[in-house]
């Protein structure tokens, strides 16, 4: 039954709206829920049975279906008074008020010459996903002539491309039809497959091209250019032949790369949406990668269902394979000998695993590898080439990156971005939107990696991909600390898996160990303000615990000093000790005086930290000799720092207070932006201390900003807990509350064993204030504990207040018994159990 619905025409079985011949952007879900209501005009239909007839077999929330609605209304509104043609009926439903008429029998024009009007292949499978991009070619092709779809192979352009060709039949008088060109190998063979299709007889002392075109002057035709990567010119003459000799025509292609001739608008072919790994099994549901998969899982597995482990691993597999359709489609056929979880494990196998499809598909479609044979045998030398040496690259690379490592043999430097430009047109490269960047899907990779493999120029490559990105780190590390630092922390940001690749690399061979090294120390601070302090660690151990390493080497004092900041930072003393005294060791026996400088701060800032300040004094005052006589301005920076926290320690605050200062306008003068928000943070403590909270606060708040700016999160818990001081001290414990919660989640999430104690102690103030003592006393108590695992002793400065927000705590409780049980209880608590009493609690409150 078709529905004309005033100037509009409803054909539900071609799932098309039209108005005067011209398909309109609504999709086939749209068509689907107008049909619902058109059906049963003039009454109101529930909701439920919208979604029942519109959505079968899946479960979807009503907001899917208010924004069909939204979608028809927009459709409709191009008629005056048609966006009020659908009535809503509060919380229940919709009813169609506009004008309805039907009509019975065939819903087609009348064909020409008595044909039929198409030869569109029925599809035996449902349609899952693309409604954006099959809405978007609908509105797209009334004005466009030739419309290329590209993208790698699999991705679903032929089947995109087919249904559009379905849903807007009927805005061609002279049909719609299909031309499959990858049977053909023959180019000159592509004007006959056409002219087979449409009865068109070659002339006597014409070409067949100029027959077409005449044949298709006064006709009104969609013509699906199916497959034309390898018959490409041949299809960009037909095509730009025929579009110059008749108005009537228009073209679909599908390709790996555009047609390239005037009238062509391309339109990338991207993979299907990702689920979140992370999410429950109802929002991983959603995502239309899942869907699809589900959906021919269930051909196999007809009761197939989501929930929660299920649905994490129907995700990861999504995700590996990138949301290719046709790999989807390959996995989920494996539903029928495997469980998912095993399809999942055996992804590392992926062209083993997905070895074969439908005995109705291509043979290049029938199995993963072959479908990126027909691609790969399309390239010259050169491309092929250049494909397999970029397979090295991990999680992206820039044009620099790929003219470095990409070029040698065959490929001279200068020819990399022109066959880079080659390779993202024939789709087996993807440029990101702002085209800095570049990247292989990660099933195309792993084929190309096997291309490298069997390259024999595989460890020349991978050997210029961690020189690069040694250098990268290298020339980036002075940077992190000055006016750079932004920008060098997010193209650190950009290349972390190539970083980590690279050190990889450097674990391979003897020969690699020294770049490990200096690796290790280039990227320290970026894994620190990065957050990646325990991934970092790990890759310290396992570089300085490498067979072959050279003891005394300065690379390996520097890179011992990298892992005990690091171990510093994750709360681990006494590692972090062994490290830092170790470098010092090296640094001595070498006489390396700015490598002696640097351990004695490090040593001394820890030996602080376990309170032995007169230690921390004589090695910084060591270091701030070294510092001056080498006029080293960041030497002499840190060092009065770190004789500003002694002296802060030992309650010698108006002296802690110059040294800070005199430390900031070195790190002002040098546009050291890090350490210009790490002193304001601790002259803002030293402050604090001496009662001047207004400076404390603006101090912590011009810290705070930077380190946004800087995305710092390690930086940003200091400063916020900075704030949460100030408003503790004022008594407002709301503010202090959320200052210290922001703080003790940034905390929780780097690991860091310090932060979260001192938080803890500090939300037990609060919560002892405002909430309930007794958890005040548990947090506390679990506090205590951590701080005696990690041998982290209260400063003195810290007992004082410290023993002051205690005393509260046990006045709050009023039983000393109650309050020193309580106490004992949280010494048996995890931190993590710690810390979900405290969130909880003052989320509780309110």
């Amino acid at each position: 039954m078709v529905y004309e619905l005033g100037p509009f025409r409803l054909d539900p079985e071609a799932r098309v709206l039209t108005r005067d011949g011209v398909a309109t952007s609504l999709g086939a879900r749209g068509v689907a829920v107008l049909t619902v209501l058109v059906s049963q005009a003039h009454e109101y239909v529930q909701k439920t049975a919208i979604i029942d007839a519109a959505w079968p077999d899946v479960v979807v929330e009503d907001a899917n279906l208010a924004v069909q609605i939204s979608a028809i209304r927009r459709a409709l509104a191009s008629v005056p008074g048609g966006e009020g043609w659908v009535e809503t009926l509060a919380r229940r439903g919709y009813r169609f008020v506009g004008p309805v008429a039907e009509i019975k029998g065939s819903r087609s024009l009348p064909s020409p010459v008595g044909r039929e009007r198409t030869n569109l292949p029925q599809s035996l499978q449902s349609f899952i996903g693309r409604e954006r991009e099959l809405a978007e070619l609908k509105q797209l092709l009334p004005r466009t002539r030739l419309l290329t779809l590209t993208g790698t192979g699999g991705i679903g352009k032929t089947r995109l491309a087919l249904q559009a060709a379905a849903e807007v039949r009927d805005a061609y008088r002279d049909g719609v039809w299909f031309v499959d060109l990858a049977p053909l190998i023959d180019p000159g063979l592509v004007p006959s497959a056409l002219a087979q299709l449409l009865g068109v007889k070659e002339s006597s002392g014409q070409q067949l091209v100029a027959t077409l075109s005449e044949h298709l002057r006064p006709l009104q035709v969609l013509v699906v250019l199916d497959n034309c990567e390898h018959v490409l010119d041949a299809c960009a003459r037909l095509a730009e032949t025929v579009l110059r000799e008749s108005t009537g025509a228009t073209f679909v292609a599908t390709s790996r790369e555009p047609l390239r001739i005037g009238a062509e608008r391309t339109y990338p072919l991207g993979a299907l949406p990702l689920p979140d790994p992370h999410g429950d099994a109802q929002s991983i549901a959603q995502s239309d990668s899942v869907r699809l998969f589900v959906d021919r899982a269930r051909q196999h597995r007809p009761r197939f269902d989501l929930e929660n482990q299920r649905a994490r691993a129907v995700a990861e597999i999504c995700i590996r394979l990138d949301g290719i359709p046709l790999a989807l489609e390959l996995a989920a056929a494996r539903m029928a000998v495997l469980p998912v979880e095993q399809i999942e494990r055996l992804l590392d196998q992926r062209f083993r695993l997905l070895a074969s499809g439908s005995r109705g598909d291509l043979p290049r479609h029938q199995t993963l590898r072959a479908l990126l044979d027909w691609s790969y045998e399309l390239l010259d030398d050169a491309e092929q080439r250049l494909f397999a040496r970029l397979s090295v690259f991990a999680g992206g690379w820039t044009l620099s990156a790929a003219e470095v490592v990409g070029a040698g043999e065959v490929i001279a430097k200068d020819d990399v971005v022109y066959l880079l430009i080659a390779l993202v047109e024939k789709s087996l490269v993807v440029a990101d939107d702002d085209g800095d960047r570049y990247r292989m899907l990660e099933t195309v990779r792993e084929y190309a990696r096997e291309k490298l493999s069997m390259s024999g120029d595989a460890n020349a490559v991978r050997e210029r991909h961690r020189d690069f990105f040694l250098a990268l780190a290298v020339n980036a590390e002075p940077n992190l600390t000055g006016p750079e630092q932004a920008a060098s922390l997010q193209r650190l940001d950009d290349e972390h898996d190539n970083l980590r690749s690279a050190l990889e690399q450097c674990l391979a061979a003897a020969s690699g160990l020294g770049a490990a090294l200096r690796l290790c120390r280039a990227l320290h601070w970026f894994w620190i303000m990065r957050g990646h302090r325990a991934e970092g660690l790990d890759w310290c151990v396992r570089v300085l615990g490498a067979e072959g390493i050279d003891m005394r080497s300065r690379e390996r004092a520097m890179a011992l000093e990298a892992a005990g900041i690091l171990a510093y930072h994750l709360g681990d003393f006494s590692a972090a000790r062994g490290y830092h005294e170790r470098s010092l060791a090296v640094s001595r026996e070498l006489s390396d005086q700015k490598g002696i400088a640097s351990a004695a701060i490090f040593l001394a800032n820890l030996q602080l930290r376990q309170g032995q300040p007169a230690a921390a004094q004589a090695l910084c005052e060591e270091a701030l000799a070294i510092a001056r006589s080498l006029d080293d301005p960041w030497l002499t920076q840190q060092s009065l720092n770190g004789l500003g926290n002694i002296a802060l320690d030992v309650s010698d605050y108006p002296t802690a207070q110059s040294l800070y200062e005199e430390s900031l306008a070195i790190a002002r003068e040098r546009a050291d932006r890090v350490r210009i928000a790490i002193l304001l943070n601790n002259l803002g403590y030293a402050t604090f201390l001496r009662g001047q909270y207004p400076a404390a606060r603006a101090l912590h708040e011009e810290s705070l900003a930077i380190r946004r700016e800087l995305k710092d999160p390690g930086g940003i818990a200091y400063s916020l807990s900075g704030l949460g001081d100030v408003a503790l001290e004022h008594g407002d414990y709301a503010a202090a509350g959320a200052f210290f919660t922001d703080a003790l989640s940034i905390r929780r999430e780097l690991g860091d064993k310090m932060g979260i104690a001192e938080l803890l102690e500090k939300q037990a103030a609060v919560i002892g204030a405002i909430v309930n003592a007794v958890h005040a006393a548990r947090i506390a108590g679990a506090a205590e504990r951590l701080r005696e695992e990690i041998g982290y002793p209260l400063t003195p400065a810290e007992r004082v207040r410290y023993d002051v927000h205690m005393a509260a705590v046990r006045a709050a409780v009023g039983d000393d018994r109650a309050f020193r049980r309580a106490w004992k209880e949280g010494r048996t608590l995890s931190p993590e159990q710690a810390i979900g009493i405290s969130l909880e609690a003052l989320v509780d409150h309110g």
